[in-house]
């Protein structure tokens, strides 16, 4: 893959002080000097400076050129961080998820044994709808997640969610 030579963006850039334009932008972004990201999104702007420099086609002005790159680097910062700040949620979602009530169903640490833990089960199995069963084979047995759960059966998150609301609910009737 032929990738372009970004050193006239990069000369451009150590003109004139334009090094300020990409500081402007995480300023404008709320991300200040003392962000631990800080130092890695100056670098990441620097980049996107001198690709969007490469990328402007028409004759270069001062004003619309600067507008042009300010505008493309602070584009490309936001959506950087939208994607960091997704895969923080993902993965906080999936420790939650983890961390429920399942772990209370499975838990021997009050001295019951796994003997006990499978006569709950089939309890909790033989009070279940079909789709609460579902849900509980494929969250136990297979280890899969809600989203993986909705994929599998092709039903909505929320439709999954609710037949594990039944399945905490017919927990707690039996517990």
């Amino acid at each position: 893959m032929n990738e372009p030579d970004l050193t006239p963006g990069f000369e451009y850039l150590m003109k004139e002080n334009h090094q300020g334009l990409v500081h402007g932008v995480l300023k404008r972004l709320n991300i200040l000097p003392n962000n631990p990201q800080y130092d890695d999104l100056v670098q990441e702007g620097f980049i996107r400076f001198a690709q969007k420099y490469i990328e402007y086609d028409e004759e270069k002005t001062n004003n619309s050129l600067i507008s042009y790159l300010y505008q493309g680097v602070y584009w490309y910062l936001l959506d950087l961080l939208r994607k960091q700040q997704r895969q923080n949620n993902h993965t906080e979602m999936m420790s939650a998820e983890q961390d429920g009530w399942e772990d209370e169903l499975l838990d021997d640490s009050e001295g019951v044994g796994e003997v006990n833990d499978r006569e709950l089960l089939n309890k909790l199995w033989l009070n279940c709808t079909h789709d609460q069963r579902k849900f509980l084979c494929s969250s136990f047995n297979e280890g899969m997640n809600i989203t993986d759960i909705s994929r599998k059966y092709r039903v909505s998150r929320k439709t999954v969610y609710k037949w594990k609301q039944g399945v905490q609910k017919e927990y707690l009737k039996i517990r």
